[in-house]
């Protein structure tokens, strides 16, 4: 279990305000860019899908 909890702490030399901010601080960054680059990546999809049944493809 402490493998586990390790990839979801950060590890990086920072003082936060709360003890909080040390524990989730990387994890979420983390989560927050990989929920934008699914977006993006999912809207690409969708634009192309729209594209190739407008033209009949």
């Amino acid at each position: 279990m402490s493998k586990l909890t390790r990839d979801f702490v950060s590890e990086e030399p920072r003082d936060f305000k709360f003890k909080i901010g040390t524990t989730i601080a990387s994890s979420l960054s983390g989560f927050i860019a990989g929920v934008f680059a699914t977006l993006i990546f999912l809207a690409i999809i969708l634009y192309f899908l729209k594209v190739t049944i407008q033209i009949g493809i």
